[in-house]
């Protein structure tokens, strides 16, 4: 997992979680906003554009909502950095580019 350098993240309690979990943390540098630029406009994408307009009623709702919100920005939803391809067209793309 890849977070910035905020105090949740540099917690003993968050590190020590991420031990127990085996999973391996890395840090971006400090000052380096380019490093999470890709990341933050995605959750700014989801909450724009599914949570904020929705009234979850539980959480096992948001979860499925959500869930269904990442399989379509990856799968169906254009974008514009990548010539207005979804990740996986352009995925396919770049495949067959590399192909030839």
């Amino acid at each position: 997992m890849r977070t910035d350098n905020g105090c949740q993240t540099t917690s003993r309690r968050f590190i020590q979680a991420m031990k127990v979990c085996q999973i391996n943390h890395e840090r971006t540098g400090y000052n380096n906003p380019d490093a999470d630029a890709y990341i933050e406009r995605f959750f700014r994408s989801l909450k724009e554009e599914e949570v904020w307009l929705q009234e979850y009623s539980s959480f096992a709702e948001a979860k499925a909502a959500i869930e269904s919100y990442i399989h379509f920005y990856n799968t169906d939803r254009p974008h514009s950095a990548l010539g207005y391809r979804s990740p996986l067209e352009f995925r396919n793309w770049k495949m067959q580019q590399n192909a030839a």
